[in-house]
């Protein structure tokens, strides 16, 4: 009787070790989320800027730069968020002086396709969408805003260094975002490198960073129940320190949001998406005159 109980207590005391042991090992799986970025750089300097918030995280990157449209569509459908980045100038068709690219650097008008996919996909889906430097001159532009062309003829020459270099300047915080621990009167030095800014502001859209010359240089949707993270900053966060620049509060803002959509995800096998059949680009039409020939060709952000 007595070896008939303890058979029975081995029993269930493997048991009971194998379920938690089970247990454990669903608590250690990764989380996983994925990432469109418009377009990926050669330093992967945005990755980094978001992978160094939470290392227990898998993350998943897209390039929608090199993504046929087939797949970004359906990509999209499963990302969890999007990070429009830095790059070469906006055509100004896109903000109505289509005959100004004369002041423009190097135009890349499959980009602009690209991420007017992008917006569209954000805005009819409210998923989180971060906008640097470029990324925040086309959330403004896609929404009816516009900008200056060169902001040494018609502001200041304070963000951009020599020779079309980054260099550093102050920005000034003036309203609370509740989406990130920044807080009013918050001033901190921020890397800089672009000749184009936010000229008129698009309606739907709010300021709430601003540089010593007053141009615009923080943004976020006005509708935050909809768009609770839809935020553009004009600085590069990625390239900035974290210790003593705004950048940590941004990336942890974007990555909470984006677990506050998607919940905890565990890594799990799903069958592949057949992509669509059509590869082509459909965007709004860019009236191109023959002044967009007379270019700079360097990285303007």
């Amino acid at each position: 009787m007595n070896k008939l109980r303890l058979l029975f207590s081995f029993f269930f005391i493997c048991v009971f070790a194998a379920c938690s042991n089970d247990k454990d090992h669903v608590k250690e799986m990764p989380r996983s989320v994925t990432i469109v970025l418009s377009k990926q750089n050669s330093s992967s300097s945005y990755r980094h800027f978001i992978e160094n918030i939470d290392t227990t995280i898998t993350f998943n990157w897209i390039n929608a730069y090199t993504t046929p449209l087939s797949q970004l569509t359906v990509d999209l459908k499963n990302a969890d968020g999007i990070i429009l980045t830095g790059g070469v100038d906006i055509h100004p068709a896109l903000y109505g002086n289509a005959f100004d690219t004369i002041r423009c650097g190097t135009i890349d008008i499959k980009r602009d396709e690209i991420e007017t996919t992008l917006l569209n996909h954000a805005l009819e889906s409210g998923k989180p969408c971060l906008g640097v430097c470029r990324g925040l001159q086309f959330m403004n532009v896609h929404m009816g805003g516009s900008l200056h062309p060169h902001l040494p003829d018609t502001l200041s020459d304070i963000h951009r260094g020599k020779d079309g270099n980054s260099t550093e300047h102050e920005i000034y915080v003036t309203h609370k975002l509740g989406t990130l621990d920044i807080k009013p009167g918050n001033k901190s030095a921020t890397v800089s490198n672009h000749h184009q800014g936010i000229s008129r502001l698009a309606d739907n859209l709010d300021a709430w960073a601003i540089a010593p010359d007053g141009l615009i240089e923080g943004i976020r949707h006005s509708d935050t129940t909809h768009y609770p993270f839809f935020i553009g900053v004009q600085w590069h966060p990625e390239r900035s320190d974290p210790a003593s620049s705004l950048a940590t509060p941004i990336a942890a803002g974007f990555l909470k949001a984006i677990l506050n959509e998607t919940g905890v995800k565990k890594n799990t096998d799903t069958s592949e998406t057949k992509p669509r059949a059509s590869d082509s680009f459909s965007t709004q039409a860019i009236m191109i005159d023959d002044a967009s020939s007379q270019k700079v060709d360097i990285e303007m952000h």
